[in-house]
């Protein structure tokens, strides 16, 4: 990882010990320094303002009591302008929890980057899987060889229990509990949970677990997912590479994981599962999420709902 050079230094290294000891997820300790050491660069060498922009020459600091809003502010114009609103607001996030721990640890009395909000980002909506590609994509892994076994039995864990791609792959035997019919994970944040799947999921982990038994490394590797001809664990990398594989050979393009994400998060609240409920499953703490995955074929929901609910229907 990039280090800044210079005055901040130190108190950089010392943030990504106190993120250590937080115990943050390394997926969060990177892309909190990555934006930290951005800022401590800009700070100590800042570029010129673009030549159509009427603002003052940013000033140079060397010391977090010289930080301002302003300083603030220049850097989001300037990673706007360099990258995208989207990975500015991303810089702005882990610079404000910088600010913060500086003021905990009593280096600062108060955050330049109070009162100065993260730049808005229009959210894509993801598409879901419908009812046609999800039973196409299932169809082609029908078989009883190993690798088909295997990734059914991954493909209907995303979809019937909105697991993230990581918190599927990186589980051992003892994680899945078909008598119960959940899978305990480790979400964001180290935070744990165990997640409920169906009867048909489970016969389909239950299928793999005795093809996995019969495999040559089946009792030797600990780790749930293992590759076809290999050693070693499944990978993230691989596994979301062997969904491509399967959705393209299925004339479906590539599909990524997080789309069963959103789709399970539209099916369970189409057929009128609570919010609470699906925010217990996924691991989301906001509702704020609820509303982001939720956009995901939210009119189709309500024209549903509205055939439903019809006021003219049902004078």
């Amino acid at each position: 990882m990039d280090t800044a050079r210079g005055p901040f230094t130190l108190l950089l290294r010392s943030w990504e010990l106190s993120l250590r000891s937080d115990n943050k997820s390394p997926e969060t300790i990177r892309a909190y320094l990555f934006s930290a050491n951005l800022f401590a660069d800009y700070l100590t060498d800042p570029p010129p303002p673009a030549k159509d922009s009427d603002a003052p020459p940013p000033v140079a600091v060397d010391d977090v009591l010289d930080i301002t809003r302003a300083h603030v502010q220049a850097f989001i114009v300037h990673e706007i302008a360099r990258t995208s609103a989207s990975s500015a607001r991303s810089r702005f996030l882990g610079i404000q929890a910088w600010l913060k721990w500086l003021i905990a640890e009593g280096e600062l009395e108060r955050s330049p980057a109070e009162g100065v909000k993260a730049p808005q980002v229009e959210v894509p909506e993801v598409p879901i899987l419908t009812t046609d590609q999800l039973q196409l994509l299932l169809k082609s892994v029908t078989g009883r060889e190993f690798a088909e076994v295997r990734d059914r039995a991954m493909i209907m864990l995303w979809l019937d229990s909105g697991v993230r791609l990581s918190e599927v792959v990186e589980r051992v035997l003892d994680d899945v509990d078909l008598d119960m019919q959940v899978m305990h994970v480790m979400g964001k944040g180290r935070r744990g949970r165990a997640v409920p799947f169906g009867t048909k999921t489970a016969q389909a982990v239950d299928r793999y677990l005795r093809t996995r038994a019969r495999h040559p490394y089946g009792k030797t590797v600990d780790h749930l997912w293992i590759g076809q001809k290999t050693k070693k664990p499944l990978t993230v990398s691989g596994a979301g590479k062997l969904l491509a594989r399967r959705s393209e050979a299925c004339g479906l393009g590539r599909i990524h994981p997080h789309q069963f994400r959103h789709t399970f998060a539209h099916m369970w609240l189409a057929a009128g599962g609570t919010e609470t409920d699906l925010m217990r499953i996924t691991g989301w703490k906001s509702r704020s999420m609820v509303d982001r995955y939720a956009r995901s074929a939210g009119a189709e929901r309500a024209r549903e709902q509205h055939r439903k609910l019809s006021p003219g229907d049902r004078l």
